[in-house]
């Protein structure tokens, strides 16, 4: 019996989702993932998750990232950002002149969520 191949870590991200759709792209690729941390789970807590893949097929995932990220960098869809239009991206419309980002509200809801799950579960430890 073969001992099974030496993992070598990729990366760290933050979240669940990052480290599945990170997975689920390498995957397409044949690379074999292995997601340690609070990778699953009932609830959204935000939490670092370390990809690992193979030893043999670190420099391959690697590549594969570097490849996306310029991609992404010079994605033309991207390049209305910087003067402020959105016509044609795939975006939720914001309204940013009311002065409410939408960045921080999403921060509030997470920390409201959290706080709700923290108390159902005191509620329900003492019931």
């Amino acid at each position: 019996m073969a001992p099974p191949p030496r993992l070598s870590q990729l990366t760290t991200v933050v979240g669940s989702f990052h480290a599945h759709v990170l997975a689920a792209r390498l995957g397409g690729e044949g690379i074999l993932v292995e997601l340690r941390g609070l990778s699953d789970g009932p609830y959204p807590l935000i939490s670092e998750v370390a990809v690992l893949v193979r030893a043999d097929q670190l420099a391959l995932a690697r590549e594969l990232l570097l490849e996306d990220a310029v991609d992404a960098a010079f994605d033309e869809r991207y390049d209305d950002l910087e003067s402020g239009r959105t016509d044609g991206l795939d975006l939720p419309p914001v309204d940013m002149s009311s002065g409410v980002h939408p960045r921080p509200m999403r921060r509030a809801l997470v920390f409201a969520m959290i706080a709700l799950v923290l108390v159902v579960g005191v509620v329900a430890a003492y019931h």
